[in-house]
Parts: C-alpha cells; structure tokens; sequence
C-alpha cells in the first residue's frame, strides 16, 4: 500500500517542482477529495537541527498570515504539518491551468475580456491581502490558476518571503520581469511592489510578451530603465488610450509615482477594458476543453489541443491572412483610381507624346501595385497626384490647400496605421463608385475613435476641394448638391457651407464613424455588427434630414440611389463584422514606461 502523507493524503501525481518546494496532487482519504500538498524541505532553512515547531521557521509567519485569507480569487490554505525532515502546506486542488500555460496555448496575447477577467480576479485578490496586511511580492503567470469553470485564482500568498528567508531566489523571493527596482534592491516593499507586478502581467496579456524578461538581475534592472515597449492601444486595436496610460502609472519606475494602491489602479483600467463575464465563459470553455483533451491524451488517444481546435474555423483564418489580402487590393483599387483622377487633369503629353493615356495608366497601375504592397506610401503618391491635378487645372491655392489638409491627416492618422492609410486614400475610388457614404462606414468598422472621426472630417473636406477642382463628381451618398461646385465656382462653394442639409449630412457621418468605431472597439462580433448597422441608420437619418431640410420641412424622403447605396454598404459591413470581427486596428509605437517615442512599423519586433 501506497505511503500516505501525513498518514492522511494518498500521493497522486507531481504537479510541479522548483524553488524551495515540490508539489503534489493528493487525495484527502478522510474528506474524500483533491488536495495540493506544497513539500517544503526544512533542512534547506540552514537550521542545525530540524525545527520542531512552525515558529522556528524564519518567514514562516507571513506565510501562515496569507494562509488565513478567505477569498474566492485565492486558492484556500487548509492545513500546515510538519512531519520529520519536512514541512506541508495543504492547499486547495484547483482543476485547470496556470495563465503561463493558457498564454501558451493561445500563441501570447489574450482577448480583452479574458484580459479583464484576469485582471479583475487578481486585482481583488491582491485587494483583500493589502487589506490584511499581506503581500504576495511574486504575482507572475505561474501563479495565477484558472480552473475548467473559468474561475481565476491567486496562490502562493506569502510563500515569497518564506522562499526568501530559505535561502532560495534573490529579491525577497520574487521572479524577474515581474518585480520593480525596488524589489530588486531589497528595499522594503509594499502594495505598490505587487501593484508593479499586476501592471506587468496584464501588459504581457494584451501584448503577448514581457519586456523585462532578463537573465540575471543587472539585466533586468537594465530592462526596466531602458525598456523600449510597445503602447497596449496601438498594439491592438480594441484597447483605449486610458488602458496605456493606467498601465504605465502602474509600471513607472519610482513607486512614488505609481498609484498608491492596486484599488485605485483597479479603477483606473476596469472601465476601459471588456466584460469579464464574458471572459469568465471564454477561459471556461478554453480551459475545460484543454483539460479534457490532456486526459484523453494520458488514456493514449491522440487529440487535437482544444485551443486550436476551438480556434481555426473559417473566420478566424480570414481575419488574418485573406483580411491582409482584402486590405491589400481594396488599397491598390483605391490608389490606382486616385492616380488616374489626378493625372486626368494634368499635361502629360510633354512626358509621353502621343501616348499619353497608356503613360497614365501605366504610372497609375504601377501606384497601385506600391499601394496593394505598402498603404501608406501608396496613399502618400495617390495624394501627390490629386494635388498635381489640382494644380493642373489652375486652381493652385486649393491644390495648397488639399495638400496641407492632407498631409495633416496623414501625419495624425494615415502613417499610424495601414487600415487609416487604406481608408483615407479610398475618397477618390468611393466618388467614382457614388458611394462615397461608405467612409465613415469604412473608418468607424477599421479604425480608432479618434482616426475614424479624422479620417471622415478628411474626406468631407477632400470631397469638397476636389468636387471645387472639377475631379470628379463627390456628391455620391448625398454629401454635396451634384453640379453647384464643378467648374471651380466660389459662389457654389458658398452655397453648400452655407446650406444647413450638408451640415446635417456631414454631421450624420461623423456619429456615424464614431458610433462604429465605439463599439467596433469593443471586439467580438455582436457588437460590431451591431455597430454597422446603428453607423448605417444614422447615415440615413442625415439623408432624411437633408430631405426635410430642402423640401421645405415637407418631407422626410430622401434621394433612393443614396439610400440603397448606404442599405447595401451598412448591411455588408454588418455582415463582415458579425462572420470576423472587427478587423485588428493596430499600428505600432514603442515605448518606456517613462517616455513615449514613436518609431514607424509595418509589423510587430520584439526589442
């Protein structure tokens, strides 16, 4: 017969192993359930003689304080032994994973409500030891559990000055990437140690990676000073600015000027993040699923992991590669069509002779072939070419003026973002389509609050310009009234500013726009959907309005072809958001945590 420990718990299986202890999965023979067991080795305390009592061991008494914490968030302690040459620590048996092996699995960062979830668990279980006067001093991934009910759980309270006062570890038992300076200097520590620690965690779960990982503590002093980070929101398009700014109160490197306590960091992140129900029923269902297929693997059959599984339908492939490939084309189409609008307008016999049509399509296949590869470059030679249209037809202070607009909207929007590049250089091809409607649409479905509203305000002001020019007719989606602008008439420029039923128009589209990147932003998939088609019944309650207003407040029934333009455009921005999600609104900055410095990316480095 098996070895009992304790005379009472049956060993199962090792769980686990290093520091200053092993642990093992139990069966309790008397209350017939699963424990974890922590094994601890007294005679690594350096003592003479094994201790015959929990007070002759050093640290201990802070471990047996953390122990008397009751919370739903921190693994239970049930029982302390000591047994010969060994001490154990009977712990609550949590079926599940750690959060190292969910970011594991799901190949690093997590979906925002998972993230809030997470976050939300361990925030509180750090909330109700400050309280009682404990600190943990090793929050990392390792120590957060998650079991098949998506209940997230803290464990190892207390045990960190313990492991400490063993002998084992440097830095008061704490993990590299997960403690600040002060930590690391065996300074006395407090709440804003562990706060550092929680900021540094919930950063490695939006972002996938922990820019303080070192080998040895010089090193991760080093990485903490200098650390070239990249910013939440701009990383992923479905965090706030708040997140970024939270997280790096949180993470500074003075601890005066941190929050003053994981509450108020609590406060400071939970409105900007997701729903942590939702994120609780997401790690259920992930978490369930990877444990049921461990054990069908230790019976011997083989089985796909259930992250995967759950992961690789239709939709979720298309949101990366063919999403990449979709962007990629709509940008060429739309540079192209820029291209061959502005040179149009301009002298190009001079340059080719006779052939001075091929020579314009050649030079506007060629940008749109740069604009399908790289966006923002494309959009920089597309505006290039409106502008010198502009010119070319003799209007050289509105031809100015477009390319001083422009490239404020690049500057602040375009270059930050293949999405925004994508959107703002898509003016000219949605004119020629008559749908020039779709773009607030557009930009409230790919982009930011801020980048949607600007990217929109640009092309209300871009279709003004170039109607004023004569490139073409901007009035697609009821915008402009069609042929008061064309022939550069500053009467008919006059005319709209000062007609209340283009404000109104132009105002539907920016709610619009911000409506849609709202809840876009939230991730998902209802709630995109959801906000394509509020983003569509606000265009065409504009349209309705402008109808009002120019019928005399007689009718509210607006021009049909601008009605099914907005119907039919809303209703497949509805669909593509419900079947993929709101495609990734990322575009990279790096980052300390003490200054911000932007350096352009087209995609994601580890520094």
């Amino acid at each position: 017969m098996q070895n009992l420990i304790l005379n009472r718990y049956r060993p199962l299986e090792i769980a686990g192993s290093g520091g200053f202890a092993t642990v093992q999965v139990a069966w309790d023979t008397r209350i017939q359930r699963r424990v974890a067991i922590k094994c601890l080795r007294l005679d690594t305390f350096g003592q003479a003689a094994t201790p015959s009592t929990p007070r002759d061991i050093p640290g201990l008494d802070e471990a047996r304080t953390a122990a008397m914490l009751s919370d739903s968030h921190i693994v239970g302690v049930y029982d302390f032994e000591i047994e010969g040459p060994m001490a154990y620590l009977i712990m609550e048996y949590v079926d599940g994973v750690t959060l190292t092996e969910l970011m594991r699995e799901e190949g690093g960062a997590l979906s925002l409500d998972v993230v809030t979830c997470v976050f939300e668990a361990v925030a509180h279980a750090l909330e109700v030891a400050h309280d009682n006067q404990v600190l943990h001093l090793d929050i990392k991934p390792d120590n957060v559990l998650i079991n098949r009910q998506g209940q997230v759980k803290v464990t190892d309270f207390g045990l960190a000055q313990l492991s400490h006062e063993a002998g084992f570890g440097q830095a008061s038992g704490g993990t590299i990437g997960y403690m600040p300076l002060e930590q690391m200097r065996l300074e006395a520590p407090d709440v804003r140690t562990d706060e550092w620690a929680l900021a540094s965690l919930t950063y490695q779960m939006l972002t996938g990676y922990n820019p303080f990982l070192a080998r040895d503590l010089a090193s991760a002093q080093r990485a903490i000073e200098d650390a070239e980070i990249v910013i939440p929101s701009l990383a992923r398009g479905d965090v706030d600015e708040e997140v970024d700014e939270a997280v790096f109160g949180a993470l500074a490197i003075d601890r005066e000027d941190r929050f003053e306590s994981v509450s108020l960091f609590a406060d400071a992140m939970m409105p900007h993040l997701g729903s942590a129900r939702r994120g609780a029923r997401e790690l259920a269902a992930i978490v369930g699923e990877a444990c049921d297929d461990e054990e069908e693997i230790e019976d011997g059959t083989e089985a796909m992991p259930a992250v995967v599984r759950a992961r690789t339908g239709l939709a979720e492939r298309l949101h990366g590669g063919a999403g990449e490939v979709i962007g990629g084309i709509w940008s060429a189409l739309a540079c192209g069509a820029s291209v061959r609008i502005g040179l149009s307008h301009a002298d190009l016999a001079s340059l080719f002779g006779g052939s001075a049509d091929v020579g314009a399509w050649a030079m506007a296949i060629s940008v749109a072939v740069i604009g399908g590869l790289f966006p923002r470059i494309g959009a920089v030679l597309a505006f290039v070419s409106l502008a010198a249209g502009m010119a070319a037809s003799g209007s050289y202070v509105v031809a100015a003026l477009f390319a001083v607009v422009a490239a404020a909207w690049f500057f602040t929007c375009g270059r930050l973002s293949k999405a925004a590049a994508v959107a703002g250089s898509s003016v000219a091809a949605l004119s020629l389509m008559g749908a020039l409607s779709v773009l607030p649409l557009l930009s409230g479905l790919c982009l930011r609050v801020r980048d949607a509203l600007g990217t929109t305000l640009f092309g209300i002001v871009a279709a003004l310009l170039l109607s004023y020019c004569g490139m073409g007719s901007f009035t697609g989606g009821g915008l402009f009234v069609p042929g008061s602008l064309a022939g550069g008439a500053e009467q008919g420029v006059i005319a709209q500013l000062s007609n209340p039923s283009v404000w109104a128009v132009a105002v539907s589209w920016l709610a619009a726009a911000m409506a849609g990147a709202l809840l876009c932003s939230r991730g998902g998939r209802a709630l995109p959907a959801l906000g394509m088609a509020l983003s569509a019944a606000i265009l065409v309650f504009g349209l309705m309005a402008r109808a009002f207003i120019e019928s005399g407040l007689a009718s509210w029934v607006p021009d049909p072809a601008d009605i099914a333009v907005v119907i039919v455009f809303g209703l497949a921005a509805a669909g593509i958001a419900a079947w993929l999600g709101a495609p990734a609104r990322s575009s990279l900055l790096r980052t300390s945590p003490n200054r911000f410095e932007q350096i352009p990316s087209e995609g994601y480095t580890r520094d």
